[in-house]
């Protein structure tokens, strides 16, 4: 009775996580690129704070740039690993290490950990260039959280 309930209750979460990303499109595509980037700096800083395994590993990616592209609703940001921390800007001077682009549901799963970066890579939903040993680590990272 107990694993139905569960699973009952996991269904919905992803219907319901589903819908939230689907009505949420709209108010990104028109939200200014540093408030976006505001946002995602705090979001970022919550899921490294409550894993001080993935800050420990950060400087494995001591000044390496990711540049994530969500493709569906036209916006990009960077994460740039500086001195133990993740910045996120809306622009960057230097060329991204790292480029990943897919549907912005994906690259925030993938960020929350909630998708396994493989399985979206060759299903296609999520497109990767650049440093692949970055790439690598930054998963690798990725599937600690």
């Amino acid at each position: 009775m107990r694993s139905k309930i569960r699973e009952l209750v996991k269904e919905r979460a992803s219907r319901h996580s589903t819908e939230l990303m689907r009505l949420a499109k709209v108010p990104l595509r028109l939200t200014p690129l540093w408030v976006e980037a505001i946002g995602a700096g705090a979001f970022i800083s919550t899921v490294v704070e409550k894993h001080p395994r993935f800050r420990a590993r950060l400087a494995e990616l001591e000044d390496k740039a990711f540049l994530f592209e969500a493709k569906d609703i036209g916006k990009r940001f960077y994460l740039h690993v500086k001195g133990g921390e993740i910045r996120v800007v809306p622009h960057m001077a230097k060329e991204p290490d790292v480029v990943m682009r897919g549907e912005v549901e994906v690259l925030v799963s993938l960020l929350l950990g909630k998708v396994d970066p493989d399985t979206v890579f060759f299903s296609r939903k999520l497109e990767i260039n650049g440093d692949t040993s970055a790439a690598i680590l930054f998963k690798n990272l990725l599937a600690s959280l």
